[in-house]
């Protein structure tokens, strides 16, 4: 089997079971079972009942919060949130203790990098739980179990963390292991030029493993390298932030390192490696992307982008094997000439991912078929314009990606959508001929 399509087929079935929610609450249940007992103590805080209004000032632990699927419980975060999920969370300044106090949270979530604010918010009344990043794989566990408990309680609230946590490493397992294993492939991540990176007790090491690649700086402790150790171990990847590239590039210290010379410095944004949540697969497949290209190529001599090439064919796999998986929903063909809720509910979403930028009246003509054409290019389905069942599965679901590319939250049934506004202007195609 070529490792193109058997690492797509694999990373798109665990990324399907990593997209449903461990935590969302279903009616006092979590994950199907019995929500968590309250109350419930983590780190020596003590929390009464399930919080329902939670501000949150680490963008790492709205990462975790957003894998448990307990976002619905979050009520402010800070600035530095930039998840497309939470872009409507209201933000807030993590040094104004007044205005998160003004959010009247029943919890706030931060951990060492935000705790300046810990003890004003703690003088405010608030109930503020500090939670340490992971630094390795047993640590995931007990950062999902802290996170989890705290918003749904222990017991099932605390399973559900570490079921959670256990399902991102089973897909970090199979990066792993499809990775090339016979060769040594040694990288770096370089904050700076000027000793900042990415050392041995940091979780994103502990990513650039499981993407098969060796951290040079594995040895080392504290976010701080040394040029020696740089020049030693001379890596045959750097990745670092966006921008730093070309500096690195026409520094003369780094100039004779393979990497450098090989043309192999690869930008990659920080918060890839920081955040803790369904974002460390993220990283994983970035890295091994870049460091492995050969996994993605098939016998063909055309220059591709190895990212563009993961995501078209996990789409693919996904379509082709885990929707059929779902929960048995199946979607009634839709196309041109067809009217109705069903088909307004569909522009609605579309309208929300940007693909459709006009006015809608549930009637599917020539722009809403262009619009579902579209919508099945950037997601890697068949372009007919013709809204199947696999279409809309994937249109309405948490895999749906945007007109610019970015995964977004599910949309609400089509059931719930609602209807045609009868005052409503007639869109383009409610004018148009049967023709057109």
């Amino acid at each position: 089997m070529k490792y193109k399509s058997f690492f797509a087929l694999c990373l798109a079935l665990l990324c399907l079971c990593l997209a449903l929610p461990a935590c969302s609450d279903m009616g006092g249940l979590v994950s199907g079972v019995q929500a968590g007992v309250f109350p419930v103590e983590v780190n020596g805080v003590t929390i009464n009942a399930r919080p329902q209004r939670v501000a949150v000032l680490s963008p790492s632990l709205a990462d975790v919060v957003l894998a448990l699927g307990c976002d619905t419980q979050l009520a402010a975060g800070s600035e530095d949130c930039t998840q497309a999920s939470l872009r409507d969370l209201n933000k807030l300044d993590p040094g104004d203790p007044e205005a998160i106090a003004g959010a009247n949270p029943d919890l706030v979530l931060l951990d060492p990098a935000s705790s300046g604010a810990e003890e004003a918010l703690k003088e405010k009344g608030l109930t503020v739980l500090n939670i340490t990043p992971a630094v390795d794989r047993q640590d995931f566990e007990r950062l999902y179990a802290q996170v989890s408990s705290a918003l749904t309680g222990d017991g099932a609230g605390y399973d559900a963390g570490i079921s959670a946590a256990q399902n991102i490493f089973i897909t970090l397992d199979d990066i792993k292991r499809i990775v090339p294993s016979d060769k040594v492939t040694t990288a770096c991540y370089l904050y700076d030029l000027e000793g900042s990176g990415v050392t041995g007790d940091m979780f994103a090491s502990t990513i650039m493993t499981y993407s098969g690649v060796t951290n040079i700086f594995q040895s080392l402790t504290g976010g701080q390298y040394d040029q020696e150790t740089l020049r030693m171990q001379n890596p045959s990847i750097i990745f670092c932030p966006p921008g730093l590239k070309a500096e690195l590039e026409g520094d003369s210290r780094f100039s004779d390192l393979q990497a450098v010379q090989g043309g192999r410095i690869v930008e990659m944004e920080p918060s890839l490696i920081e955040r803790q949540g369904r974002t460390v697969v993220e990283a994983a497949l970035e890295i091994s992307a870049a460091a492995f290209p050969e996994l993605l190529k098939e016998n063909s001599m055309q220059v591709s982008d190895p990212a563009d090439e993961i995501n078209s064919a996990v789409s693919s796999a996904i379509l082709s094997s885990a929707l059929e998986e779902d929960d048995g929903v199946t979607y009634e063909t839709l196309q041109e000439g067809d009217q109705g809720e069903e088909v307004f509910a569909m522009q609605t979403r579309l309208d929300e991912l940007g693909y459709l930028d006009t006015e809608y009246d549930g009637h599917y003509g020539e722009y809403t078929a262009g619009c579902v054409k579209e919508f099945q290019k950037v997601n890697g389905l068949p372009e007919t314009g013709i809204a199947d069942s696999d279409t809309q599965k994937l249109l309405y679901s948490k895999l749906a990606k945007s007109k610019d590319g970015v995964n977004v939250t599910a949309s609400p049934e089509p059931d719930g959508s609602p209807s045609p506004d009868p005052e409503a202007s007639p869109s383009p195609e409610a004018t148009a001929t049967p023709e057109a």
